[in-house]
């Protein structure tokens, strides 16, 4: 009985309330497996499930899905068509090792292994997730007794569902876990969180789309959602897409689950964005919409009647016990949407953007006459009050019962929520004066014009941030000036040991103040422009120059989070037990972009006896494999080599001829291929290493756990290749054969990024091998932990590892992220090492870290790693020196919007030395270079993703154009720069994507996942 025929019997036999008792653990992540006492050899039988009963009852389209059943259980066409009939992530994980490799087959076949589906091998003793990320789970009757109810709540997200058999869970909420539901935390202004459950130490939970933003964007989140409105400037083109929008995304994996449209023209950067656990309020200049948290929709509109203000427009709002409060009036300054034609990252001009600059208190953005107050039961206004006077909504704010505000040099105020009659009103012209004039703000020191400038405890009010020329602390009782401290653009956070003020740069730093009397008490490090701080229950967290500062209160220690930066208008924000970073409109000295999510360690990383061996043996006699040389002009290595410099000392014809294109089943974008003993190696994003012989037809084909992003390395007879699932894996070169894997993680545990399941610590920079030994580095951030090891090549045993180098200053916890591919420099292992360290050092015999601590909350370097940005990272820089010392020079940018052309430059002048160049090559942007002459230039603006530099000739693939990029194939005379040969190639280029070998056969790998194979062209 195949699965269609045994779902159609599920839905119409009249035991279908037996078989439900059967149902999985799916939606949320899908892991099938057992415990060892399931690991027969009984003929696979179905599962009798039906998807879309399943579908029906999780309710969840989107997220991540797990289903555990019994390994002789055939899955695969259950595992694929819930994938297919949702859009949900679904993670599969068996102790069955044939199970997963059927599963893996048929999701490859189906185009979804590695995309939409992900099949790990292993016990059911732990699943292989991050805590708190599943959305929904299923478990198989017949396993149900062997799989720990705890183990299924630890990986469900809270809300998440789960049938453990018959009985069916839902994950409480967290415990001691606070919302983010107004844009400053709450209508207070305070950026301090009430979370207790996201605490130092931190590991990653999720990197997520969308990796960039316009600005403005604001945020706020509850109820287990991240709510984040985009606004109408694009710097970056990468920025058009999320102009004018509003998204939700998972607080827990961030899937976006859904997206919807804002009304172009209203300037969103004030406090008119509230969130509950089961809604979102969003204002603008027509109403309040109050949309469904779950699905998007609009489900009501509060609009303001005709005659109670100046106008419908919505200027600041907040929402205490079930009242909505609104500051509304008359219409602004329309501003205008840009997009932008500009690629790269990020950066900005600074400038007076539209309506910035605050000129007519009539317009501008966030002025009004008229609070009201809104019972959101009944939708019925419980009370207006008017001033005569415009309010500027930037001096706004509530607390226990009133609402504060501020006339700009004329009063300010306080209003009682319960009856919308003032409380308070002072004139006192020292006060006014002490306020001050709106400062014109909008510079990179300053910060943003249209930031919030009051925040408010019970006792005290607080005047401070870009638009400020001093701090001012005045009664909440009255409005009596109490003190003042001559800088005004602080950041501040307040907290019961004092108020927290992050300083300017260029000032005299940040600083810990006393309430009452504003006494310095301590001292803190200055911020890095201008970001908002905000407040955990044990850190603050403002923007260093580069990265994050996060200042541990208990000791008043400045420790780095270095790949990331605040957002530039929302900061850290702390809801649901997390912390969000991003997305950036910003590049700056960044190594990671996008919707980012820590979460506190606590027991996640390895425990005695939870996690599988280290070493995994493979088939047969692992220590003797076939022989397969590698021969002269073979291509064993990316690049060719350890030190990854293209150059062979083949002759190339003056023209080629395609030999063969080789098409996987799934579209999987590959690695650069590599050659030895007439074959073919390579890798893809499915996780399939595979082989080929000269014809271009598959010899064999196995698999790892996770993405392959960089190409194997062959020798001895041997494949290796590094693995998103944080394993090295080695083949026998010949057969295919499973030798043996090490997994270099530390422990199994995975985690969506940018919507595909990797290990926290995946080996993304490839292998490299050398003197019987492979070297392979597992992590993404250094707060999460690098991993080094060398392996013996022939066993896979450990001779060493590091697991420190992650943390190289004890005193900033900052140092090592793994963010490069793995070369040979200086007879050191190397790869680009993040924000902190350009180049990561390591002793090839001992494994210690050579690169020296540094004690500062500072980072000099920016990558965009090719794994997880290949759409910035696809480009590669070339430097080669001839014997006569000219030099064939290439250089592409990191963000892959700037290039040099292709210049083969004369040797240096006498007495002169070469310019050491930056990798991510940020100096090319500023055009400096050696002074040496030019010989040629291939001035046609293409961008390389591959060259190969032979005797007379180059061999170049990449792209050009400007905005439709077309990708070429092309052969350039080394000595004149004259292009001898070329074609346009379906697909653009990998990067590094170009090999060769001894039979003069030059291999391109595609992004479509295609591998062609040129040869000289005799006419066929």
């Amino acid at each position: 009985m195949n699965l269609l025929q045994l779902n159609h019997w599920h839905r119409t036999s009249s035991m279908k309330n037996q078989w439900r008792s059967l149902l999985i653990f799916a939606l949320a992540i899908i892991t099938f497996g057992s415990t060892t006492g399931f690991l027969s050899a009984d003929p696979a039988a179905p599962l009798p499930r039906d998807v879309q009963d399943d579908l029906q009852w999780s309710t969840a389209q989107r997220g991540i899905a797990v289903v555990i059943a019994r390994p002789g259980t055939e899955v695969s066409d259950y595992v694929v068509n819930l994938a297919k009939r949702s859009k949900l992530t679904v993670f599969f994980q068996s102790p069955g090792r044939q199970q997963v490799r059927r599963i893996r087959e048929a999701a490859s076949q189906a185009g979804l292994l590695g995309k939409r589906i992900f099949v790990e091998l292993g016990s059911l003793d732990r699943l292989h997730l991050a805590d708190n990320l599943a959305d929904v789970a299923f478990v198989d009757e017949t396993v149900a007794a062997d799989v720990s109810e705890k183990e299924i709540l630890r990986v469900l997200r809270p809300g998440g569902r789960a049938r453990l058999g018959v009985k069916e869970l839902s994950k409480p909420r967290l415990e001691g876990s606070d919302s983010w539901s107004h844009p400053y935390h709450g209508p207070d202004n305070n950026p301090q969180s009430t979370d207790r459950v996201a605490k130092a130490p931190y590991l990653t939970q999720f990197i997520a789309a969308p990796k960039f933003s316009p600005m403005p964007q604001i945020s706020v989140g509850a109820g287990g959602r991240i709510y984040r409105a985009f606004g109408h400037i694009a710097h970056k083109a990468n920025q058009n897409a999320m102009l004018n929008t509003l998204i939700c995304a998972s607080a827990y994996n961030g899937t976006i689950l859904w997206k919807r449209p804002l009304k172009p023209g209203f300037m969103i950067h004030r406090n008119t964005m509230v969130a509950t656990d089961d809604h979102l309020y969003m204002a603008d200049n027509e109403s309040c919409k109050v949309i469904d948290g779950a699905s998007g929709k609009i489900i009501s509109e509060i609009s303001i009647a005709k005659g109670i203000a100046d106008g419908p427009v919505w200027k600041w709002m907040a929402i205490e016990k079930g009242v909505l409060y609104a500051l509304v009036g008359a219409t602004e300054i329309d501003v205008t949407t840009r997009k932008s034609d500009n690629p790269g990252l990020g950066h900005w001009p600074w400038g007076m953007w539209q309506g910035h600059d605050y000129k007519n208190s009539k317009t501008n953005f966030g002025y009004g006459r008229t609070f009201v107050a809104i019972d959101l039961a009944t939708k019925k206004l419980n009370w207006s009050h008017s001033e005569k006077e415009y309010l500027d909504s930037r001096g706004v704010c509530m607390r226990s019962g009133k609402i504060y505000y501020c006339s700009p040099r004329k009063f300010l105020a306080a209003l009682d929520t319960k009856k919308g009659k003032q409380a308070w009103k002072n004139t006192d012209k020292n006060l006014l004066d002490a306020i001050g004039t709106n400062a014109r703000a909008q510079h990179y020191v300053t910060g943003y014009a249209t930031t919030t400038y009051i925040k408010c405890t019970d006792d005290f009010l607080f005047f401070a941030g870009p638009v400020r020329s001093r701090l001012v602390c005045a009664s909440a009782r009255d409005g009596q000036l109490l003190w003042q401290n001559p800088v005004g653009n602080l950041q501040l956070v307040l907290r019961k040991d004092g108020i927290y003020a992050a300083g300017p740069q260029r000032s005299s730093g940040g600083m810990i103040l006393d309430y009452a009397t504003g006494k310095v008490l301590k001292k803190m490090p200055w911020r890095r422009a201008c970001t908002r701080a905000t407040g955990s229950i044990d850190s603050v967290f403002f923007r260093a120059n580069g990265g994050t500062v996060r200042i541990d209160t208990e000791s008043n220690t400045a420790t780095h989070i270095a790949p990331m930066r605040p957002p530039c208008q929302d900061g850290v924000i702390i809801s649901d037990g997390h912390l969000y970073w991003g997305p950036w409109m910003c590049g700056c000295q960044l190594s990671l972009y996008g919707h980012i999510s820590l979460c506190a360690a606590g027991d996640q990383l390895a425990s005695p006896g939870s996690a599988s061996p280290r070493h995994e043996p493979g088939e047969g006699d692992t220590k003797t494999v076939a022989a397969l040389s590698v021969r002269k002009n073979d291509w064993p290595a990316y690049q060719g080599n350890n030190r990854r410099m293209p150059k062979t000392a083949m002759a190339l014809p003056d023209t080629l001829g395609r030999a063969w294109t080789f098409t996987p089943p799934s579209a999987a974008m590959p690695t650069a291929p590599v050659t030895a003993g007439g074959l073919v190696f390579l890798g893809d994003r499915a996780g399939v290493v595979r082989a080929l012989d000269g014809d271009g037809r598959e010899v064999w084909k196995a698999y790892t756990g996770g993405a392959v992003y960089f190409p194997p390395a062959v020798s001895g007879g041997r494949v290796y290749a590094g693995s998103a699932d944080g394993r090295v894996y080695a083949f026998e070169a010949s057969t295919g054969r499973r030798l043996w894997s090490y997994r270099v993680a530390p422990t199994e545990r995975w985690l969506p990024v940018f919507n595909r399941l990797i290990s926290t610590w995946p080996v993304a920079g490839g292998v490299l091998v050398e003197n019987g030994r492979v070297y392979a580095a597992a992590g993404i951030a250094h707060y999460d932990g690098t991993h080094v090891v060398a392996l013996d090549a022939a066993t896979g045993k450990l001779e060493w590892q590091n697991d420190s180098s992650g943390t190289q200053s004890a005193s900033v916890q900052s140092g090592v992220s793994m963010q490069g591919s793995l070369f040979l420099d200086g007879g050191q292992l190397c790869f680009l090492g993040g924000g902190i360290y350009e180049t990561a050092r390591f002793d090839l015999d001992s494994g210690k870290c050579l690169n020296q601590p540094l004690e500062n909350v500072s980072s000099r370097y920016r990558t965009a790693f090719y794994p997880y940005y290949p759409e910035y990272g696809n480009y590669v820089s070339l430097d080669h020196s001839f014997p006569d010392g000219r030099s064939l020079v290439f250089d592409a940018s990191y963000e892959g919007n700037r290039f040099t052309w292709l210049t083969l430059v004369a040797p240096l002048p006498p007495g002169s030395s070469k310019v050491k160049k930056d990798a991510a090559r940020w100096g090319t942007r500023r055009g400096w270079s050696e002074k040496r002459k030019v010989l040629w230039q291939d001035k046609k603006a293409r961008r390389f993703s591959g060259l190969i530099v032979a005797p007379e000739k180059i061999i170049a693939t990449g792209d050009a154009g400007a905005r439709k990029r077309a990708p070429f194939f092309s052969l350039i005379r080394t000595e004149t720069g004259e292009e001898v040969w070329s074609e346009p190639l379906p697909s653009l280029p990998v990067k590094g994507g170009l090999a060769i070998d001894a039979d003069g056969r030059i291999l391109v790998s595609l992004a479509n996942g295609q591998v062609l194979c040129y040869r000289a062209d005799r006419g066929n």
